[in-house]
């Protein structure tokens, strides 16, 4: 298992020196989104910055979950190049700063300036903290969570300390050509399989695909994703993390948010079936983001109760993207997470990082602690067996939590 000293350059962080090509960093904060707005709406173009810090994601998750947002731009000697949206949260006594909506997110990367980044800039670790202290932020420490190596190796994250993230993502490559993605997952079994789903559905009475293409539809769907997976996650053993209002409320914004043409910010499809004993039942729905040719799976989900044998989820995942295929998106991106139905639809497997950045003395003595919790949780998701222990030992701490009947 690698230790943030154990990764190798270009990973590893940088040691403390001072750079002919250093410059003078500085940082503002507000709150107020509208003070960034030209800025924000300039950097988020850039097709290498992710949808997770775009202000349509933002901005519906601070209004769903009335989270306190830091809207932090750094700035080269006067002139802005990144805006960091940071939430600081307190666990334990501890008060961390992370990218906004990061529990829900599935790849972060700030917003930056890439164009205008020179090769031998150098920011240290040093540099920054003081530069974030100085701006006002109160927190112990910073956590930019579920990094790219490349994006962990650009300016301001070059020079911070990093741990692999507990989870690696999973990508799919698009082709204007059905047939040559399918060709990179074993085509004539997928095939098969699809065909197979789609008979066991039509014998059910047949079945519509839908899309959420007006808010109407498309809270529905996403309704009935939470159904699904409230009573998915009961029978796990696993507590419910999209049953608190304000992430339902930040779903709900997602999905109701268009754009100029209409387009949501969450894109929902589902399988209903159409009819037969269960017609009007939705058996499958899953959570899209797009943004640049890349489409990020966001959460998917099925109706056990009455298609449990009919792989209602597969059967949905391809029909979305053989669509984003003809559409001519490049990238399917199954998000973070290491799953069987994951590794059989993706060659492409990217392992994610996790920089932090203490501003302080109990942000500095944390630092370890956080660093080697991550590092537990990797170990344990990377080991069969240790993954199955954990698993039932939660599942035995959820029974025992749960209360008992009262009894004459």
């Amino acid at each position: 298992m690698a230790n943030a000293q154990d990764l190798s350059a270009p990973l590893a962080a940088p040691a403390e020196r001072t750079s002919p090509l250093a410059f003078r960093l500085s940082a503002t904060i507000t709150s107020d989104p509208d003070e960034v707005r030209a800025l924000w709406q300039a950097l988020e173009t850039d097709p290498a910055m992710t949808f997770h810090q775009s202000h349509v994601w933002v901005d519906a998750w601070t209004k769903g979950t009335g989270m306190e947002i830091f809207l932090v731009t750094l700035e080269q000697d006067g002139s802005p190049f990144a805006i960091l949206p940071l939430e600081i949260e307190t666990v334990g006594g501890l008060k961390i700063a992370r990218f906004a909506g990061t529990a829900y997110s599935n790849e972060n990367t700030g917003l930056i300036d890439t164009k205008r980044r020179h090769p031998g800039e150098h920011v240290s670790a040093s540099q920054l903290a003081s530069a974030l202290s100085r701006a006002g932020l109160e927190a112990d420490i910073v956590l930019f969570d579920k990094m790219t190596p490349e994006t962990a190796g650009r300016l301001p994250f070059a020079a911070l300390p990093r741990v692999f993230h507990q989870n690696p993502s999973f990508q799919l490559p698009l082709f204007a050509d059905f047939n040559a993605v399918l060709a990179q997952i074993n085509g004539k079994r997928r095939r098969k399989k699809y065909r197979v789903s789609e008979r066991r559905i039509e014998a059910m009475g047949g079945y519509n695909h839908l899309t959420g293409e007006t808010d109407g539809k498309a809270l529905r769907l996403l309704n009935a994703f939470f159904a699904q997976k409230t009573t998915r996650l009961a029978a796990q053993g696993l507590p419910d993390v999209f049953a608190d209002p304000g992430v339902r409320a930040f779903f709900h914004n997602l999905a109701t948010t268009r754009d100029a043409e209409g387009k949501p910010g969450l894109e929902l499809h589902g399988i209903e079936l159409s009819g037969g004993e269960h017609a009007g039942e939705i058996i499958s729905v899953a959570g899209l983001t797009i943004k640049d040719r890349h489409v990020t799976c966001q959460f998917g989900s099925i109706n056990e109760d009455i298609a449990a044998d009919v792989s209602a989820g597969e059967f949905l995942f391809y029909r979305m993207i053989e669509r984003a295929s003809a559409a001519g998106h490049q990238v399917f991106d199954f998000g973070v997470g290491d799953q069987l139905y994951k590794r059989s639809w993706c060659p492409q497997r990217t392992e994610l990082l996790d920089c932090y950045l203490a501003l302080n003395a109990k942000g500095r003595v944390a630092a370890p602690l956080i660093a080697g919790i991550i590092r537990v949780k990797r170990l344990i998701k990377t080991s069969p067996m240790l993954h199955r222990l954990a698993a039932r030992l939660r599942g035995l701490m959820v029974h025992n939590s749960r209360p008992t009947p009262e009894t004459d």
